[in-house]
């Protein structure tokens, strides 16, 4: 009777370490899904959407459909103090390429060609507008928004290396002078 219970316990470990990660590779229960949509809890339809560049918090995010270039960079924190509103890039794919149902959607897709498309926004021209909501980009699954850095932040980086550079001329005076 032992014997039997620990060939049934040999058999049992053996189906859960082989058949079942085994089936679940090759099963043909699962759907496949795309990772550019979800559907949120308030059963409204997601997308993915990437921020970078000088924003509080780049990153990856899901945003409701129809969700403008604004709403965007609010959820990312605003931009940072080197933040240039005025170049802001948005790069679309080819996962956004194939969309035409989505409201918004660029029909300038070069789709044979399998181009990106890059628009460049100045957001301080769009918010200046009187009626800057029309002319706020919507966003499509998979776009890239790069907000880049603005002139203040190259002239602080060289005023730093300048200064940096000066404070080592200045001790190699004080040095030579020291030896005299």
């Amino acid at each position: 009777m032992k014997q039997l219970k620990r060939w049934d316990i040999y058999m049992t470990c053996i189906f859960l370490f082989c058949y079942i990660p085994v089936s679940a590779l090759f099963g043909q229960n699962e759907t496949p899904r795309s990772d550019y949509y979800q559907l949120g809890v308030e059963e409204r339809l997601l997308i993915t959407v990437h921020i970078l560049g000088e924003v509080r918090k780049p990153g990856e995010y899901l945003v409701p459909d129809n969700t403008n270039l604004l709403e965007l960079i609010s959820k990312a924190g605003g931009p940072t103090e080197y933040g240039d509103l005025s170049n802001v890039r948005i790069t679309r794919g080819l996962t956004s390429a194939g969309v035409t149902n989505i409201p918004g959607a660029s029909s300038r897709w070069n789709i044979k060609s399998k181009q990106k498309e890059v628009l460049k926004i100045n957001m301080h021209k769009v918010l200046n507008d009187k009626d800057f909501v029309r002319h706020l980009p919507i966003l499509l699954p998979g776009d890239v928004v790069r907000i880049e850095r603005n002139t203040w932040y190259t002239w602080q980086s060289i005023i730093r290396v300048v200064s940096q550079v000066a404070i080592v001329i200045q001790a190699m005076y004080w040095y030579s002078r020291i030896e005299k």
